[in-house]
């Protein structure tokens, strides 16, 4: 344990620039998320998806200049943690870390039965395959944890970028063969528009994995702040066009966009319709490696948000992730109940996320009459925390029983922060 403890130890302004930004696109994974989340965007929005990504952009961008600020304010290894015990007291910033750090742990559920159960269905690969790997997958990500073998971050940079690439060529195919309509009215119910709108910002959201380097970064907080801005800049700009041209390429498909949708995968179909088999091939490897890389760079995240919340070595964290990671996998594998499982922890992971974020807005504007900053940081707290707000009601509205039960665990982990602070002041009130 002291071995690993060693290797894993925290290095103080090790990390340049272009790592830090690589932690970020590693987490918001481009093709992962045209995948996984775009995917139920199309599902809800339909052809207004393009609007609703512009509207889920819009919306998480008041958060992204806020996450920038806390960011440069207050680097660590304990991310938006740390932001909360620099705004509220120390029961509340416990309650607010752990809903996020479910919002991590769901989200490592979810991508993880997308790749297992969803993704590999382009190939038809039978049922067991499916269930071998929901159990293989992340046991090779926590030997690799365990090892202290540390994240390929160069590696994962030049793989995002060649993500990125390769949504841009199959978009351009797309409009040169068909053009693109870029003034789509919005269909359906406003609510439904909205619900596509919270779930486009939940795919640029996982950028704020570069807050866990704040300590590492050379140049700490400036380095980080901006390496998070950029990522967000250049996700936004892909899911944007992305959206698009799906919407597009869907004229082509038997059934148009519903059946388009309902496979899974359209990215994949798409451009094995316009680019032929060869080129969608390249880009489902590149899928799968987008979904691991995510994976890994969320596992690394969480385990330093739970020896930031608990004061457990980081060897400790590791191992207690991994027991919740694998557990999580086993219990699915074992149910076959992957697109149930794919739903709930989706939303589970959606929710947490956004009301955490919805309660550190609000403390940014806490902070802001605080400090004296502008009235506009002020009014920009509650600005941010307003859209969230209204995008999970709209998500409600839209998923009823689900949305509920997501809302539960997130009381649940809020409570779960309680406790455990209010153990922890006890405790140190005894010594």
């Amino acid at each position: 344990m002291d071995s690993l403890s060693q290797r894993l130890r925290i290095r103080e302004s090790q990390l340049p620039f272009y790592l830090v930004f690589s932690q970020s696109m590693a987490s918001i994974a481009p093709l992962s998320s045209v995948s996984a989340y775009l995917t139920v965007t199309l599902l809800t929005a339909g052809t207004s998806s393009g609007l609703a990504t512009i509207l889920g952009v819009l919306m998480y961008s008041t958060w992204a200049y806020i996450g920038y600020r806390f960011s440069k304010l207050y680097p660590s290894e304990g991310g938006t943690y740390t932001f909360a015990r620099n705004i509220f007291g120390p029961r509340l910033s416990s309650a607010v870390g752990w809903i996020y750090w479910g919002s991590y742990v769901f989200y490592m559920v979810s991508t993880l039965t997308y790749l297992a159960g969803f993704l590999l269905q382009f190939y038809n690969t039978p049922p067991v395959v499916s269930k071998v790997l929901e159990v293989a997958v992340p046991s090779l990500i926590i030997l690799i944890m365990i090892a202290g073998v540390r994240p390929p971050l160069f590696y994962g940079l030049i793989t995002s970028v060649l993500e990125m690439l390769f949504i841009v060529v199959l978009g351009l195919q797309v409009i040169r063969l068909d053009g693109i309509n870029l003034v789509v009215p919005p269909k359906g119910s406003v609510y439904q528009l909205l619900t596509g709108s919270i779930v486009a910002s939940f795919t640029v959201a996982g950028g704020g994995a570069s807050f866990f380097l704040g300590k590492e970064a050379k140049g700490k907080g400036r380095a980080v702040g901006m390496a998070y801005i950029m990522a967000f800049i250049s996700a936004s700009i892909i899911m944007i066009f992305s959206a698009f041209f799906l919407v597009s390429a869907s004229k082509n498909v038997v059934g148009g966009l519903t059946n388009l949708v309902n496979t899974g995968f359209p990215g994949l179909i798409v451009a094995k319709l316009y680019l032929g088999e060869p080129f969608a091939t390249i880009m489902f490897l590149l899928t799968v490696n987008s979904l691991i890389g995510s994976l890994i760079a969320a596992y690394v995240s969480v385990s330093r948000l739970t020896l930031s919340l608990n004061g457990i070595s980081l060897s400790r964290s590791v191992f207690a992730v991994g027991a919740v990671f694998f557990t999580s996998a086993v219990t699915i594998a074992l149910s076959d109940q992957f697109s149930m499982a794919y739903e709930y922890f989706l939303i589970f992971s959606l929710f947490s996320l956004f009301i955490s974020h919805t309660l550190l807005s609000i403390g940014y504007s806490k902070l802001s009459l605080r400090n004296g900053y502008h009235i506009k940081d002020f009014l920009l707290g509650l600005v941010s925390a307003s859209v969230m707000i209204g995008g999970l009601y709209s998500t409600y509205l839209t998923t009823g029983p689900i949305a509920l039960l997501g809302i539960v665990v997130v009381v649940g982990l809020g409570l779960t922060g309680l406790v455990i602070s209010s153990f922890n002041f006890t405790e140190g009130q005894g010594k």
